[in-house]
């Protein structure tokens, strides 16, 4: 059964409506329009990674562009703050998971014990995906057992590595990664062909 969503209007942010299951949407609105005015429909705004792992939306008041993190509105609009308490905490220590019911408000010691004692173990629980890393340099190919254990072996950020595997960029401190799955090998091949690559040391 389909988990019902509720939506509720933000308690300080007005024109916006909070869903119990992480969405954010506006509100149909009148704008001035010339001499007079017309209709903008509402519509679920787009969530977007900020760089941490965390989701945020942008939406504009007044002409005004605001960016807010997702899980903040959530939790302002329906979970009371009587102690007004400055973090929220993700229960089950994934940033994207933004249901109302994986949120607390916290502490900052709060948040950082938390994290400290679960966010390992979720981490470690949480399914892998092996990627190969290319040194174009030297055409070395490297297997690791996820990104996280790329970026802390070879010590650049773990968000460029999916920027490459993705195709959001080309190559990050001249490596190039791909996940290790069915279309690794294709993958590999025509990357290596367009720098000319031979003669690959498999590591």
């Amino acid at each position: 059964m389909a988990e019902i969503e509720i939506w509720k209007a933000h308690p300080d942010i007005v024109g916006i409506e909070v869903s119990t299951l992480g969405r954010v949407r506006t509100l149909d609105r009148t704008v001035p329009n010339g001499n007079g005015t017309r209709l903008v429909k509402g519509h679920v705004l787009k969530q977007c990674d900020n760089g941490s792992g965390y989701l945020r939306v942008r939406f504009s008041i007044n002409g005004k562009q605001i960016k807010r993190s997702v899980h903040r509105l959530v939790a302002q609009t329906f979970i009371p703050n009587h102690d007004n308490l400055p973090e929220v905490n993700h229960l089950d220590c994934d940033r994207k998971n933004n249901n109302v019911e994986n949120l607390e408000f916290c502490t900052h010691e709060e948040n950082t014990a938390y994290r400290d004692k679960l966010g390992h173990t979720a981490r470690n629980n949480a399914p892998k995906s092996p990627v190969f890393a290319i040194k174009l340099s030297t055409l070395e190919v490297s297997r690791f057992n996820s990104q996280h254990e790329a970026s802390r072996t070879l010590g650049f950020s773990q968000g460029n590595i999916n920027g490459v595997i993705i195709g959001k960029i080309n190559k990050t401190h001249g490596y190039f990664f791909v996940n290790d799955d069915g279309h690794a090998v294709d993958v590999v091949k025509s990357k290596l062909h367009d720098v000319g690559g031979i003669g690959l040391k498999i590591k």
